[in-house]
This record gives C-alpha cells, sequence and structure tokens, in this order.
C-alpha cells in the first residue's frame, strides 16, 4: 500500500512539473513591409501541436519553455524561434524567393526548381482547390505553358483533349501519361459503347500538386510511354500538426453558354414554301407522289390547334434544362512524428444542361506514411471511386453529323411539327422518324422527345482503386532503398438501350447492349537513390528497375426483338442474342532505368537520364528499346562578373537533348489476327484478317529543349524555351499488292515522320502588395508548328473526317480539304464555286448536271470542282492568364484563356443553311438571296438543295477562323474573422461564387470554337470540323471552405 501511494506521488509531482514547465505563448505574425498575417502556421516543434494566424495575424499557442516556434507562409521564408520561457512572441516573416526554391516532382523524385535543368510545368493544387473542376485535366487549363486542354463539349463526365507541345502520333494516339503518386494509370474513354472520362475518378481537392514534364530529360525515366509528354499527379499527404478537419463543397447549376437562333412556324413554312415554288414554280403541291397533307395543299403548312393557335416548337426547350450541380469533400489530417495521415470522402453529382445527362462520383483516399524506426519509413496511398456517367444524347463526342445528336436536332427538326401529338399527348412520331406532321415530305430525323420518354439511354458504371504500397529503408546517410507496388483496378460497365418504338432501336423491335470490362494494371517499382557531396560537387544517383503488366477482359451481349415492350431495362427478355465486344487481353512492360543529377554549387548542373524498356506487344525483333536524354544549365546569376546586376536575382540558361517513345498500340499490334465464323452450310472458320508485322516497333520521338528561367526584383519569374520534337517511325498501315494475299491489302509498320517546333513564355509576379492589397498576376503563351515530314511508300495522303480533312508531307496534320467557293451571285443567287482551272461555276441543283459556267451558261463537270488544302485545324498559339486579388478579407481569381491560329469549318452553317426538310437559321431567313442584285449570304432557296449550303460537299465560304478569348472562371470570395469562434471549433471560413465560361470573344459564328474535336485516338486526323457538337456550358456556383 505504501509503494502505490509512494508512486501516485510521484505521478503528481511529475505531472505539476510538466504543467509548470508548459506555458501559454501569444503575439502576431507580420510580413516585412506589408503587415499582419492571415492563416500563417505556427508549430510547435517536434510535436504535433499547432496553431493558424487569424484576420489580425494573432496567435496563441501552448510550449515548453524551453521549446521552439516554427512559422510558415506560402511564399515568404520560414522562420523558427526558440520559446525561452518568453510568454510573448512576435515574428515577422521575409519575402522568399518566390518560385525557384518550391519543390517540382520530377521523375521518381523531387527537386528545387532551382536545379531543374529540364523543362517542368508545376500547377499547385491550392490554385484550383476552390474552383469547381470536374476533372483534374480541366484545373490544367490556361495555367501551364506547353500544354494545351480542348473541352470537347459542355457534356458532364466527358474528357478534354490534353496535348504537351502538340501532336507527336498520327494513329497511335496524342494523350500524355498520367502518374498518380508513382502510379502510371489508365486515362481517357475508358467506356466500351459510351464516352466517359477516367480521370475523373480522382478528386481534384486531393490533388496537391500537378507537374507535366515536356521535354525528353525531364520523361526519360518513363522512356516508351512519354513520347506525348508525361503528367505526375501528386495527392495530398498529412503532415506533423495536430488534426484539422476541412469541408469544401460546392452548389451551382450550369446552362448552354450558346444557341444558334432558328425560324418559328410562320418563317418556316414561309421559308420553305419559297424554296418550293422556286424549284416547281408553285407551292400548291405534294413533295412526296401520292402524299396529301390533312393540314393543307401546300408543300409545307401550318398545323392549327383547336384554340386557333399554330403548333410553333422550339425543340431546344425539350433538349436542354438548367441542371443542378453539387459537390462535396471532406478531409482530415494531421500526423505525429511517427505517423502522419491524410484522408478523404467526396461526393458530386451533376446534372448536366442537356436533358437526361448526368454524372455521380463517390470516393475516397486514404495516404498514411509511419516511420517505423529511424531508418525504415511505410506507406499507403488509396484512391477508391465508383461513378455513373448516363445519357441519352449519342452525338456528345461530335465526331459525326447523328441522327440523335441532340445539339444537331435542335437545330434542324421542323418547327411546325410538334414535340407532343396535340389529341393524346404522346411524343409524335411515326416508325423510326418523327414523320411527315402538316407537310409533304417525311422527316427522317429522331423525335428526342420520344427517345427520353422510351427510355434510350447509355449507361457506364465505373469502379476503381487506385492503391500504392511502398518501404523505404535508409540504412545509411544519403543512401534510400524503395519498393513500391501499384495497383489501378477498374470496372466498367456498360449498358445500352433502344426503345423498340421509334429510333435506332424501331428495325430491330428494341435493342440492348451490355458490356462488362475489368482493367488490371500493376506496376512494381525498386529503386536505389544516392546523394552525396564531395566539397561543394553534389551528386544524386538513381537506379531502378520496374514491371508493368496489364490484363483486360470484357465480355458483353447484344440483345435485339424485345419481348415485351413495357420494359425499358437492359435485363428484360429479348428474341435474339449475340456476343457483343468480347476479348481478353494482356501486355506487360519490363524496364531499367537510372538517372545521374551533379551540380557544383547550384552554378552548374548536369542531368542524365536512361531507361530501356521491352514490351510484350511489339515483335521479338525489336521488343527492347533504349531512351534517354540529357540537360545541362548554367547558373549565370552565381557568377562574380555577374555581381552588378542586381535587378536580376536568378538567371538560368538551360538545354536538354533526348529520345522518348510511344506504346499506344494494341497489346498484339504484331501478332496475326483471327475471326471466327460461319460460312453457308459450313463448319466454322478462322480467317485471318490482319497479318504480323515481325519488325514493328517504337513510335520515337526526339526533342530539343533551349531556354532559360530568371527571377527579377525577387518576386517576378520569367521562363522561356525552345522546343523542337521530331517524332519518326510512325505506326502507319502501308498498302500491299493483293497478289501477296495480305488481309485487308496492308500492313502495319513504321514509316511516317512529323515534327513541332514553337517557342514557350511565361511570366508570373506580384506586381502589388499592401497591408490591405494585393495583385498576383501570371501569364503564359505558347506557339506551335507542326509539320508532317512523311507518311510511307504508296500513301501520298491520309483522307479524315468524313473527307473533310487531309494529312500529307508539308503541311499540318488534318488540314482541312475543302472545294472552293466565292459567295453568292447577286444577279442570279446561285453558289459560286471554283474549279480546278479557275473557272467560275453556278451551283444550280434542280438543272441535270447541277454546275454551269458562270460566264456562258454552259455545263460544268463536278469532278473538276475539286477539294484543296484549305487550312489548318492546330491551334499555332495559346495560353491563359491569370489575376488574384485580395483586399482585406476579400479575394477575386480571374482567368482568361486563350488559343487561335487554326481554322474551322463552320458545319452548323452548312446544316442551317440546308433547303431539305431541314430547320434553318433566322440569319438565313434575313440574309438569302431573293430578288436580283442582293448581295447575299446564302444562295437562292431552291428545295431539297443540299449543295448549295456546303451539306453534300464541304465549301469554303463556311471556313473561320477559330481564335478566341475566353473568360474561363472568374470567382469572388471573403474569409470571416474566426478569431473568436473558439467554442465553435472553426478555425477558418470562407465563401465564394464563381461563374465559368462566363463570356467567349471570338470571331467565330457557330456554337463554340473549342467544340469541335472528337475524343479518340486519331483525332488530330479529323480536327476543325464542326459537326454539330454541344456548346460550352457555362456553370454558376456557391461554395463554402470551413476549416476545423
Amino acid at each position: 500500500m505504501a509503494r502505490r501511494v509512494l508512486m501516485f506521488m510521484v505521478m503528481v509531482h511529475s505531472a505539476a512539473l510538466l504543467i509548470a514547465q508548459t506555458i501559454n505563448i501569444t503575439g502576431v505574425v507580420n510580413e516585412a513591409g506589408v503587415g499582419p498575417i492571415v492563416g500563417a502556421t505556427v508549430i510547435v516543434q517536434g510535436t504535433s501541436v499547432g496553431t493558424v494566424t487569424d484576420i489580425n495575424g494573432s496567435y496563441a499557442v501552448s510550449a515548453p519553455k524551453d521549446g521552439v516556434l516554427e512559422f510558415r507562409y506560402i511564399g515568404l521564408e520560414t522562420s523558427v524561434v526558440p520559446v525561452s520561457g518568453r510568454t510573448v512572441i512576435n515574428v515577422e516573416l521575409q519575402s522568399a524567393s518566390i518560385g525557384m526554391d518550391e519543390v517540382v516532382v520530377v521523375g521518381y523524385g523531387t527537386q528545387k526548381r532551382r536545379t531543374v535543368t529540364a523543362s517542368v510545368a508545376s500547377i499547385n493544387g491550392e490554385s484550383f482547390r476552390d474552383v469547381p473542376n470536374p476533372n483534374a485535366e480541366s484545373a490544367l487549363q490556361g495555367r501551364a505553358a506547353g500544354v494545351s486542354i480542348i473541352t470537347p463539349s459542355g457534356a458532364v463526365g466527358q474528357a478534354p483533349v490534353v496535348r504537351v507541345r502538340g501532336v507527336s502520333s498520327i494513329t497511335s494516339g496524342t494523350e500524355p501519361l498520367y502518374v498518380v503518386d508513382g502510379v502510371p494509370v489508365e486515362t481517357g474513354n475508358t467506356s466500351y459503347v459510351g464516352n466517359i472520362n477516367a480521370l475523373a475518378d480522382i478528386n481534384p481537392s486531393d490533388i496537391l500538386s500537378m507537374d507535366v514534364l515536356k521535354d525528353a530529360a525531364a520523361a526519360a525515366l518513363y522512356g516508351s510511354r512519354a513520347a506525348n509528354g508525361v503528367v505526375l499527379i501528386t495527392t495530398r499527404k498529412g503532415q506533423q500538426d495536430k488534426a484539422r478537419i476541412s469541408y469544401n463543397g460546392w452548389v451551382g447549376i450550369t446552362t448552354p453558354s450558346k444557341l444558334i437562333d432558328v425560324m418559328n412556324t410562320k418563317q418556316y413554312v414561309d421559308f420553305k414554301n419559297l424554296s418550293v415554288a422556286n424549284r416547281y414554280g408553285t407551292d400548291e403541291r405534294s413533295n412526296t407522289p401520292g402524299y396529301a397533307s390533312p393540314h393543307g395543299s401546300k408543300a409545307y403548312n401550318l398545323w392549327t390547334l383547336p384554340d386557333g393557335q399554330y403548333v410553333d416548337t422550339y425543340w431546344n426547350d425539350y433538349l436542354y434544362q438548367t441542371g443542378l450541380q453539387h459537390n462535396h469533400s471532406v478531409s482530415a489530417s494531421g500526423g505525429s512524428e511517427k505517423i502522419q495521415y491524410y484522408i478523404s470522402a467526396n461526393y458530386t453529382n451533376q446534372k448536366g444542361m442537356v436533358v437526361n445527362d448526368h454524372y455521380d462520383r463517390l470516393g475516397g483516399a486514404a495516404n498514411v506514411t509511419a516511420k517505423a524506426t529511424d531508418w525504415l519509413k511505410l506507406g499507403i496511398n488509396l484512391n477508391a471511386t465508383t461513378s455513373t456517367t448516363s445519357y441519352t444524347d449519342r452525338g456528345r463526342k461530335g465526331s459525326q453529323y447523328a441522327t440523335d445528336n441532340f445539339s444537331r436536332l435542335g437545330m434542324i427538326l421542323p418547327p411546325n411539327i410538334p414535340a407532343r401529338d396535340p389529341a393524346t399527348g404522346a411524343p409524335y412520331y411515326n416508325g423510326s422518324s418523327i414523320g411527315y406532321g402538316p407537310n409533304t415530305v417525311a422527316v427522317t430525323y429522331y423525335n428526342p422527345v420520344a427517345l427520353l420518354e422510351f427510355g434510350d439511354r447509355q449507361l457506364s458504371d465505373v469502379a476503381r482503386v487506385i492503391s500504392s504500397y511502398f518501404a523505404e529503408i535508409r540504412p545509411v546517410a544519403g543512401l534510400a532503398l524503395k519498393t513500391q507496388l501499384g495497383i489501378d483496378y477498374m470496372t466498367v460497365g456498360d449498358e445500352q438501350f433502344f426503345n423498340s418504338y421509334t429510333g435506332d432501336g424501331f428495325s430491330p423491335g428494341g435493342q440492348a447492349r451490355n458490356a462488362q470490362t475489368k482493367n488490371l494494371a500493376t506496376t512494381w517499382t525498386n529503386t536505389a537513390q544516392y546523394s552525396f557531396s564531395v566539397n561543394d560537387h553534389n551528386f544524386d544517383l538513381l537506379a531502378g528497375a520496374e514491371t508493368y503488366t496489364k490484363d483486360r477482359k470484357r465480355w458483353g451481349a447484344d440483345r435485339e426483338g424485345l419481348l415485351d415492350t413495357k420494359f425499358t431495362v437492359f435485363q428484360a427478355d429479348y428474341a435474339n442474342i449475340y456476343p457483343y465486344g468480347n476479348l481478353i487481353e494482356e501486355s506487360s512492360l519490363m524496364s531499367y532505368l537510372g538517372r545521374i543529377n551533379y551540380d557544383y554549387k547550384a552554378k552548374y548542373m548536369l542531368s542524365v537520364n536512361f531507361r530501356r524498356d521491352g514490351y510484350s506487344a511489339l515483335s521479338k525483333n525489336h521488343r527492347w528499346g533504349n531512351f534517354g536524354g540529357a540537360s545541362a544549365a548554367w547558373r549565370i546569376s552565381e557568377e562574380a562578373f555577374f555581381a552588378p546586376v542586381t535587378f536580376i536575382n536568378d538567371l538560368k540558361i538551360k538545354g536538354s537533348w533526348g529520345v522518348v517513345g510511344n506504346t499506344n498500340i494494341g497489346a498484339y499490334a504484331a501478332k496475326s489476327y483471327y475471326t471466327s465464323g460461319y460460312y453457308g452450310s459450313n463448319g466454322e472458320y478462322s480467317l485471318a484478317n490482319i497479318a504480323d508485322t515481325e519488325n514493328l516497333k517504337w513510335e520515337a520521338s526526339t526533342k530539343l529543349d533551349i531556354g532559360f528561367a530568371a527571377q527579377l526584383f525577387r518576386n517576378v519569374n520569367v521562363e522561356f524555351d525552345y522546343y523542337k520534337n521530331n517524332a519518326s517511325d510512325l505506326i502507319l498501315n502501308v498498302p500491299v499488292a493483293p497478289s501477296k494475299g495480305i488481309p485487308g491489302n496492308s500492313i502495319t509498320t513504321n514509316t511516317g515522320e512529323m515534327s513541332n517546333t514553337g517557342i514557350e513564355f511565361s511570366v508570373s509576379a506580384t506586381p502589388v502588395k499592401t497591408a490591405d492589397f494585393s495583385w498576383t498576376t501570371s501569364f503564359n503563351i505558347t506557339t506551335q508548328h507542326n509539320e508532317v515530314i512523311k507518311l510511307a511508300d504508296g500513301i501520298n495522303e491520309i483522307i479524315g473526317g468524313n473527307d473533310y480533312n487531309i494529312t500529307l508531307p508539308g503541311y499540318s496534320i488534318g488540314q482541312l480539304y475543302i472545294r472552293p467557293s466565292a459567295g453568292i451571285d447577286p444577279e442570279t443567287g446561285r453558289r459560286i464555286m471554283i474549279g480546278k482551272d479557275g473557272t467560275e461555276v453556278l451551283v444550280q441543283y434542280e438543272n441535270p448536271g447541277n454546275y454551269f459556267r458562270k460566264d456562258d451558261g454552259t455545263s460544268y463537270a463536278q469532278s473538276n470542282i475539286t477539294q484543296r488544302i484549305s487550312g489548318g485545324t492546330m491551334p499555332t498559339y495559346y495560353g491563359g492568364w491569370t489575376n488574384d486579388f485580395k483586399y482585406k478579407s476579400f479575394d477575386l481569381a480571374i482567368l482568361l484563356q486563350y488559343s487561335g491560329g487554326n481554322y474551322i469549318y463552320n458545319g452548323s452553317t452548312a446544316t442551317l443553311s440546308d433547303m431539305r426538310f431541314w430547320n434553318n437559321s433566322t440569319d438565313v431567313y434575313n440574309n438569302a438571296w431573293r430578288n436580283p442584285g442582293d448581295k447575299a449570304k446564302y444562295a437562292k432557296p431552291i428545295y431539297a438543295d443540299n449543295v448549295s449550303n456546303g451539306s453534300s460537299m464541304p465549301i469554303s465560304d463556311w471556313i473561320e477562323k477559330g481564335d478566341y478569348l475566353r473568360l474561363k472562371n472568374i470567382t469572388l470570395g471573403y474569409t470571416f474573422n474566426t478569431r473568436n469562434w473558439g467554442r465553435a471549433g472553426i478555425s477558418s471560413l470562407r465563401v465564394y461564387a464563381s461563374a465559368q465560361n462566363l463570356f467567349c470573344l471570338t470571331g467565330y459564328s457557330g456554337l463554340d470554337p473549342e467544340s469541335l474535336i472528337s475524343a479518340n485516338d486519331q483525332a488530330a486526323l479529323q480536327g476543325g470540323v464542326d459537326k454539330n457538337a454541344l456548346p460550352q456550358a457555362k456553370v454558376f456556383t456557391f461554395g463554402v471552405n470551413i476549416g476545423f
């Protein structure tokens, strides 16, 4: 008993002594020459105890009398202050050398930007954390020099098109490699039947930074997968600090940024009857022999309702909506000296601007690092999501003029036909299409209201886990041995349903397709890194080995003949069933890699990278390839002779050269393919449909980069780069003689060449910074010149994009290939075409032969009106300009994004001036030729004429420049003073309002100069054609950020 009493007294005394040794400290943290800092971090070194300063820069914290306080703030020098028994400690933080001392992520490691010799663009996650970005790629738009982000449309859940320094392949993909916490991940459209974005599985709020490796020296450690650049995504990690909980949420609405005005019902009937009269001399006729309209005797008639009103359908009212969107992210982070953690959960629900367009995502992340001993560190990074993308509009890819493209249907469906039958209220249709309505010509397009009501839809359910597990051993000073296993596991369940009443499902009597895809990719990386210094010579050596395997399996069914038409589900009974998309695919990559970084006093720097890859998809003759790069830099500002130049704080001249590759090819690209089937009454047979290629090898890109980076006046950062990328051994299908007996009369081989050259310039600065107001700005511009150097023997050109594009040596990829035209003849109202001999030819659609010389009226052969190369579709410049303003508790962020130098074929103008049953724009109604002498934009309306308007063949009158300047985002926020909110436990609170795509300054008259590109591997071959794609979405949001 006495022993217990003694022990209790010792414990009480020890606790009292401990309490006596801990004191309460208060103070104010200021920025030198500016004033109090809001949100500066104050940490008791060696503990998880800490706090942040309030709106007045004040703080309060408990610490040992002999403890040490650490004061941190982004952009300022960290200050370490001993407590020394003081109860009041005021600190003044000095400005840091902005930019040069920041840490950037490079291949298999990190470096200070000051010593980076390669070309790397870095985006801090804080710059877009409070912006409602639907995916990680969109956060890069306008913020990184050399990185082009193209948004194909305003549809939710759709992947943007990302290009780093242009296009480096013709047929094998142009997307960069994405690496998340060291794990290469699947990106792009992973749906077999639909259109989804795999990278949307990563919550943008969980991203700490994105670093883009642009030149070969930076990307060489990724070898055969780095030709299109590498994007390194680093997610947030825990820090040695007290537990911090944050909530970021926003709610918003989305609407189309632009819709084209079309004719109302009276304008439509008058104009279409005029076209009939211009062709036949009267509009009192039927355009379908034997058919008489019950609504009138003219070719086109008004549909009169019982109340005397006319049917006047504005189809866009049924296709577009004000979509509601909301996002919620909750995270907890903190840790001790031994363990740090970051845990988050997120939920996103987006109803798009298009009816029945929906995206839903639920996810979570957990990043934990544990210091097991002084020499062993363990960690896990985990990201798990489940998402659903569903829609009815099948034209959202923008890759074709489609009969079920909602944007197109909103343009062309006649306004005098009702969406619903006035007598029954049911959707109006006749067989697969709408039918006649009050007119005498049948509309062969679908009624979108019927498709929506009868359940037509496409749906993709995705479940995905991206994870990595690592152990790092530091047996001696400077040496780190690390092993990491990365796993990217994804299942995609695709479903497609077409009703039996109308639309695509009418002919088969209802149709459903299902496809289930499983993707498993594993990456096992083992590296040894040794850093040491000899006097002022600093070395960092890296060696490693890596294996990558990918297994993909898909099975599916195509079912036709819905037995009970009341069902609109995929699981109903059908009369016929066929296999659909079945696939088993395996591939593997074995790699060895190394890097040597050297610097002398951070003045002279050299980096050499090497990687050797072996890929199972290639032929045995070329399965292994060597890739590498070298870069060097000279910080001339460190030389003694540079000392008199005081306004330049840092000046680095740099250059790099290297070779990387492209492996975006099929898993069995070098193998023969066989297809099973039946032939008449004979048994099953196998037919070779693709021949093997014994010498198929990597596509290679040789990259050169020369530039400089400078810092002026301690807060102005300037960077300039000249780049040249020569892509060789590009994979093409080369024709061979039929006598060789090769399936398809072609063989896949390495033969093409292409180059990209340009410059990048970026500047960032804080021009104004006072106690109450600051302005930070960043501007970047990139130029690019693309040229196809060589295709292949036997291939002089590649025609793409429904014959609207051509690719050939001497020009940039995907040139517009258009027939020349010269406006409207004022006397006759006919479209003027230009023959290959320069002859002016008039289009007379209703006359046999169609084409007649303008000067003498004689017939002219259509074959002499040939397509010509008519302009490049790739932008020759692009960039962005960000401005961040802060005034007391208010903040304002503005992002402008621009692009130009390219040309667009305005297919929407062609669509909206077609003289078939299609509706036309009010611009056509007001500016079509009617009388001799008219200076008209559009030809004399002739019924069924689809030549004069450029539908049946593209005409140069509809080529427009694609330059634009877009207000991509503007956000206004307010941060509350939470100094007296201690009881509520709230340490920070900010509210904001944001608008995206608020306006776009452009000379382009179509829906949007950006919504032009199809999201597939050969998009560059068919770019620059507006195929009635959806416009961009205008989004308005209100959000809140809360810290606990």
